[in-house]
């Protein structure tokens, strides 16, 4: 059972780390710098 347990609280980290990656929670990019979705891709 301890397993099982030890398993999930995991994979629950690793999951907010992906997000916190993905979407940082520390608010806004900084000054001069464009969000990630928002570079141009054009060339």
């Amino acid at each position: 059972m301890s397993k099982a347990v030890t398993a999930a609280v995991i994979l629950v980290l690793v999951v907010i780390a992906t997000i916190w990656v993905l979407f940082p929670l520390g608010g806004t990019p900084e000054k001069g710098q464009p969000p990630p979705h928002a570079i141009d891709q054009s060339n």
